[in-house]
């Protein structure tokens, strides 16, 4: 038989312990224990018998202070059976609570655990104390794995709300605090995770971002929760959720499934407060998430990193069914969440300071969540296109309340759905579209944007129905070189103007706009008073059945070149009184103007009903245009500047027709 000395020398060895010796109150049947707890056995040469293994008879907890939440007395707390929950006698197992010995004080941690499990507790409790703790594996390449603490599947670890666990300063790319490898039903709680930012050593691997100090790790497992944990200062994310594995690579791909974070507060974290980079399930709700990437940052720098490796096409990490719920994120130094490339992620009911975005994830909610800041910079929802490979987003933005940021909400991607959202006191713009596909934006309220409430740029197929915008700096909806855009049943009011089409495309590109049924009331509008449409060259767009009232300058302006055609059909325009021109349109090709109200009220005479210049062969019938005071117009219609117009049908009361002479003047009457 091996004496005690030799026992010890082999533990050592096996295990690579630091070479300091054991303290001296450990007995010997304590230590056969700690054999057991760190795996040594009659296999590495001992002739122990069964009983002297981890959990027999020869070690028996002791009577007192190993019995959590009961009457520490040998009646209640003699053995595992009376209590599922072993207190840990920091002085039993050569613990040291006051932030020294790192190794031994991890190697007795980890023994105490490994015991209170073979001995049949369902959960080990760590009093208050500071406990410095060796993180750093043995691995040079991945030395996050295998480091500091862990935990046995089925079990509990509950800490004293002041028992702090503290990373050893280290100069490694990597470590982990507590690491969890494909345990199942195990749930860590309570406690301090301090990492070692303001210590660590940046210096010895020059060329690396060390961004893979962790606080807790799920590497794979299933049923896993973290708890009222306090989190903070990890050189790269305060909790790590990864898979054991990559897809087709080697023959396992073990994502974690499962994994609840709740009611934590994570703080400071050099990289994410949280990584999410695979999983099947993932819960984060009720945390408290602050301060990500704000100390020595390295990218994304976000409170919650949703974000699977990937090459192309190809993914080798899936994060899917990630649920980020009832969350307050605040100072995050990027963004609060980002869904950089997650499938079925739902963003619910958070409170942030900072952009929650969909990136190019798939199958994404964002849904009932407050955004507020006061310095009006920033997006508060943000996209970014489609996943490669993919065939569209299918993003859903609704009901949210954001105030005081640069731009409200953000939407790229296809199929994007931006709905019932309240957005006001932005710096640019309240909701904006760009290089995106199939967009819905309705019943959103966009009040007091500095500039466009609504802007659509370089995207297609986007309708935009039954919104506000109340007091927009410049255009409530502005439009630029997209096509097949509808803008039907909004409402702009006391705004600067109401519609802008443009088409700003360095070489041609196309724009085709629809604007139907829309209200716009420019009354009451404090300032400098634009257009209430206006559009742009090289446009072809229909302006159709909108009701325009309070203009100060002209209505409906539109420009036009060579194959490029603008309708403006049957709109209502009750109160022109302070346009110098209802509708005035300039340009090289045909216009269509048709069926048009336009009544004025004017204290003085002047002012045009209807206004061409330069266009050739425009079409301009059945519009209605009348004034209702004792001043006539300077004309009702003038095409005088254009060339070719068909003049038809058209009713003018106290005001003139004034035609080309190679127009064509059929059926048209005035009133004196």
């Amino acid at each position: 038989m091996l004496d005690f000395k030799e026992m010890i020398r082999k533990v050592k060895d096996k295990h690579q312990l630091e070479d300091t010796p054991m303290p001296s109150s450990m007995s010997r049947r304590k230590f056969i224990s700690y054999l057991g707890a760190v795996g040594m056995s009659a296999a590495a040469g001992t002739t122990l018998s069964a009983g002297a293994v981890l959990g027999s008879p020869l070690r028996e907890p002791s009577v007192t202070g190993n019995v959590y939440g009961l009457e520490a007395n040998p009646a209640a707390a003699g053995t595992a059976g009376a209590s599922t929950c072993y207190v840990i006698d920091p002085a039993e197992w050569g613990i040291s609570t006051d932030g020294t010995h790192a190794a031994q004080t991890t190697d007795g941690l980890n023994a105490a655990i490994a015991y209170a499990k073979s001995a049949g507790y369902a959960e080990a409790f760590i009093p208050k104390g500071l406990y410095l703790i060796r993180a750093v594996g043995t691995s040079s390449r991945n030395p996050e794995k295998g480091g500091g603490i862990t935990v046995p599947s089925r079990f509990r670890l509950t800490l004293d709300a002041e028992a702090e666990l503290k990373v050893q300063p280290n100069n490694a790319i990597g470590y982990s605090c507590i690491y969890l490898r494909e345990v199942q039903d195990v749930t860590i709680s309570g406690g301090i995770i301090t990492g070692d930012l303001d210590q660590h050593d940046f210096s010895a691997h020059p060329g690396s971002t060390q961004e893979w100090g962790f606080g807790i790790y799920v590497h794979g497992g299933k049923n896993v929760t973290i708890e009222n944990v306090k989190i903070s200062k990890c050189t790269g994310d305060c909790i790590y959720v990864g898979s054991v594995g990559m897809i087709g690579v080697g023959d396992k791909y073990a994502p974690p499934e499962m994994v609840y974070i709740r009611r934590c507060f994570l703080d400071g974290a050099r990289r994410n407060n949280i990584s999410i980079t695979a999983g099947e399930g993932v819960f984060v709700e009720y945390n408290e998430i602050t301060n990500a990437g704000t100390v020595k940052g390295t990218r994304p720098q976000s409170g919650i990193d949703i974000e699977g490796y990937g090459e192309g096409s190809i993914d080798y990490e899936v994060p899917k069914e990630i649920t980020v719920r009832n969350n307050v994120f605040r100072g995050n130094y990027l963004t609060s969440v980002l869904n950089f490339n997650g499938y079925g992620v739902i963003i619910e009911g958070n409170h942030s300071d900072n952009t929650l975005s969909y990136g190019n994830g798939m199958d994404t909610a964002i849904i009932g969540n407050v955004l507020v800041r006061s310095d009006s910079s920033n997006i508060a929802i943000a996209g970014q296109k489609v996943s490669n490979g993919k065939d569209g987003n299918n993003v859903t933005i609704a009901g949210n309340v954001i105030k005081g940021f640069s731009s409200g909400i953000d939407a790229r991607g296809k199929d994007v759905v931006v709905t019932g959202n309240t957005l006001s006191h932005l710096g640019n713009v309240g909701i904006g579209v760009w290089e995106a596909e199939n967009v819905l934006v309705s019943d959103n309220a966009v009040q007091r944007a500095a500039a466009a409430a609504y802007n659509v740029d370089s995207s297609k197929d986007v309708l935009l129905m039954n919104n506000k915008a109340y007091k927009a700096g410049s255009y409530g909806m502005q439009v630029n070189k997209s096509t097949g855009v509808v803008l039907r049943g909004n409402t702009v009011t006391q705004s600067s103007a109401g519609i802008r089409i443009t088409n700003m495309a360095a070489e041609g590109g196309d724009c085709e706009v629809t604007a139907e049924g829309n209200m716009i009331d420019l009354s009451g509008f404090e300032g400098q008073q634009s257009y209430a449409i206006n559009i742009g060259s090289k446009c072809e767009a229909t302006i159709q059945s909108n009701t325009i009232r309070g203009v100060k300058n002209v209505a409906i302006y539109g420009e036009n070149r060579l194959g490029h055609k603008v309708k403006i059909i049957n709109n209502d325009i009750p109160d022109a009184t302070g346009a110098t021109a209802s509708i005035q349109l300039v340009g090289e090709h045909r216009f269509e103007v048709v069926g048009n109200r336009i009544t004025f009220n004017r204290t003085s005479g002047g002012g045009y009903g209807i206004l061409l210049q330069r266009a050739k062969n425009s079409l301009v019938a059945q519009n209605t245009i009348y004034s209702n005071s004792n001043y006539s117009l300077s004309a009702a219609i003038s095409t005088e500047a254009a060339t070719e117009s068909q003049v038809i049908h058209n009713l003018a009361i106290k005001g003139s027709i004034r035609l080309n002479a190679s127009d064509t003047d059929i059926g048209n009457t005035i009133v004196p």
